[in-house]
């Protein structure tokens, strides 16, 4: 009887297993229309009102839609309104049937609205209408207003058409040969007529794909710039005029050393550049010989601050309790497998005690936030990486490890040797044709040249030098990266297991990340480590973490339900037996791929394509201030539907 009672509530837990499963699949939707029109432009007062009109079909069942924007780039949204079908919805979050309820998020301004009625497999027009405040950028040369009109966040479902429409005061048309009209995102086409600018999308507007405007208009000598817009312009100039400077100042430097020949080369390395002399060291030691930071330990090793000593900055905060990971499974095309994604979020511990390295990292991730996707990292983070390897580039010499910085002394070798080929070139076209009337033994002297050019180049790699503690600590942290290399030679590995860990911030840095989970994945009980949330699990892990919380708590509040994705989701069985345990070799292929994301995600770059923006053939070429590519507009968020 217990027996039959058992396989009845698996053959019940099964059918709704599958019942759930079909019916978050059967829910989709397509925008048939996706318009955004922008009036009511006050360039004194700097603000303006915006309206998104949809046209939707929905197949399956639909009660509520959802709709996030940024409160970045822009002073405040206000008097936001919404219809359905021509009906107003009133303001009220009670989640009544024909409301809507806005509330101010740490992702922005949160807009939740109710339809009068749910839709099962049919249409119905929206509209959201808001002020947007501070949103103008005023420059000089020209004004601007810059709106993410069609974010990229809408949950993957098409968008068959997309219209943008700006109505500029009278007086304010955007000049012929002055003023620059641009789309980012999907192809448009922009048309400019009078005091209206319309900026239609060239095609379908699919997964993660974004439409935004950029207008410049001429400048209101009364507007005031909002009070964001001087730190934006700054990055912005740093990194597409100021960052290529300092990149040829490098180059700069390198002359000052002086041109020499092979001896004086040699001479120069044997005075400066070699590590000091130190007495025996273990050959392995089985824990870290000292305090080091993994990233500093990894930049140490073999002199330089390559992405994986940047990676182990943030496995190393996480470690210590100031953020946390989380790692939330999809389901692929079809149901067919998943996909995992992550997010980090920021604990509530006091960043106070950090390096600037593990300050800049930290900064750079949760700015005015307390969680970031990994994927809002991509195309946007490279431009952090540079500015964190010059931090352990000094933190090295913080830490008195080097007597100066390597990265510039290779900088300054190679810029040398370079320089020496240039010489040998010029020499080289000169003496073609000076060598009948001088001597035929001027040719040697380019040759001789390039040689002494080589010597510099070759020699460059070995010309940074440790100090004393510099060259003791690097021979120590070998010894530890030894151990860490061939564990089961040195070590039981369940025994050493405890530290897996505590060890993981060090083999990320060592490149031994990989190698590093795949040993423990397969021993038993290896504990998940506690700043690591795998949701699809269960547990404790349900609900995932609360950013800014010192303990996990259920969270409360929120959407009245799911919001539906494209390709659907559901739970599996299989899903179902991974979370009645949770070791280490549940997640080591999850953790195995936020490490490989990470590293991918974090160095990714926009490629230099103007083939997805359209443009104003009647404009100018070059806009007034605010940088001169796509990224950096208000609006956008996010839209969907549940």
């Amino acid at each position: 009887m217990q027996k039959r009672s058992i396989v009845t509530l698996l053959i019940l837990l099964f059918a709704t297993l599958v019942f759930s499963t079909v019916n978050a699949q059967s829910k989709s939707l397509i925008w048939n229309r996706w318009d955004v029109f922008i009036n009511n432009i006050d360039v004194t007062g700097n603000a303006f009102d915006v309206t998104e009109s949809y046209d939707i079909d929905f197949t399956g069942s639909f009660r509520f839609g959802s709709a996030v924007i940024p409160l970045t780039n822009l002073n405040n949204i206000s008097n936001v309104t919404v219809s359905e079908n021509g009906r107003a919805l009133q303001e009220s979050c009670s989640q009544q049937a024909g409301t809507f309820c806005t509330e101010n998020t740490t992702d922005g301004l949160s807009i939740t609205y109710y339809f009068t009625r749910p839709i099962n497999n049919g249409s119905a027009q929206f509209e959201i209408g808001y002020r947007v405040d501070g949103a103008l950028r005023i420059y000089s040369g020209g004004d601007q207003l810059w709106w993410i009109a069609v974010p990229s966040d809408h949950f993957g479902f098409p968008i068959e058409s997309s219209t943008i429409t700006v109505e500029m005061p009278q007086g304010y048309a955007p000049r012929e040969g002055v003023d620059s009209v641009e789309t980012y995102g999907v192809p448009g086409t922009v048309n400019v007529k009078g005091a209206t600018i319309t900026a239609t999308a060239n095609q379908r507007i699919v997964d993660n794909q974004s439409f935004e405007i950029r207008v410049q208009y001429p400048h209101n000598a009364a507007a005031q710039p909002p009070s964001w817009q001087s730190s934006f312009d700054s990055q912005r100039a740093y990194d597409e005029q100021t960052k290529p400077l300092v990149d040829l100042g490098l180059i700069a430097l390198s002359i000052v050393i002086g041109i020499g020949g092979t001896l004086a080369i040699y001479a120069r390395w044997y005075a400066k550049g070699r590590d000091p002399q130190i007495g025996p060291v273990p050959k392995f030691l089985s824990e870290p010989p000292d305090n080091l930071s993994p990233a500093i330990v990894g930049t140490l090793i073999d002199e330089k601050a390559d992405v994986q000593d940047v990676i182990s900055i943030l496995i190393d905060l996480a470690r210590r309790g100031y953020m946390v990971m989380e790692e939330n499974q999809e389901p692929g095309l079809f149901g067919m497998g998943t996909t995992s994604k992550f997010t980090f979020k920021r604990t509530d511990k006091a960043a106070d005690d950090l390096k600037p390295y593990e300050k800049r990292m930290l900064n750079s991730l949760f700015s005015l936030r307390m969680e970031r996707t990994m994927d809002s990292l991509r195309n946007s983070f490279y431009t952090v990486i540079s500015s964190l390897q010059g931090d352990l580039y000094k933190g090295l010499l913080d830490e008195g490890l080097f007597t100066t910085n390597p990265q510039t002394t290779r900088a300054m070798w190679s810029g040398f040797g370079v320089l020496l080929f240039v010489i040998a070139g010029i020499v080289f076209f000169v003496g073609t044709s000076a060598a009948d009337e001088v001597s035929s033994a001027l040719m040697l002297l380019p040759f001789a040249i390039g040689w002494v050019g080589i010597v510099a180049l070759i020699a460059g790699n070995a010309m940074p030098a440790k100090t004393r503690k510099g060259a003791e600590e690097a021979a120590k942290w070998r010894s530890f990266y030894e151990y860490l290399q061939n564990l089961e030679k040195y070590s039981d590995v369940a025994e050493a297991s405890k530290h897996f860990d505590d060890y993981l911030p060090y083999a990320v840095a060592f490149g031994l990340d990989r190698s590093w989970v795949r040993r423990f994945a397969s021993v038993p009980n290896v504990p998940i480590p506690y700043w690591y949330y795998p949701t699809y699990l269960g547990g404790r892990y349900h609900g995932g973490y609360i950013a800014g919380s010192p303990l996990p708590r259920p969270a409360s509040g929120g959407l009245p339900g799911p919001l539906a994705h494209a390709g659907g989701s559901g739970v599996s069985l299989d899903s179902m037996s991974r979370n009645m345990s949770g070791g280490l070799e549940n997640i080591s292929n999850g953790l195995t791929s936020m490490l490989n994301s990470a590293s991918r995600v974090m160095t990714s770059q926009p490629q230099s394509s103007s083939g997805g923006s359209g443009r104003w053939s009647s404009g100018g070429r070059g806009w007034s201030g605010g940088g001169g590519f796509g990224g950096g507009g208000s609006g956008g968020g996010s839209r969907g539907f549940g």
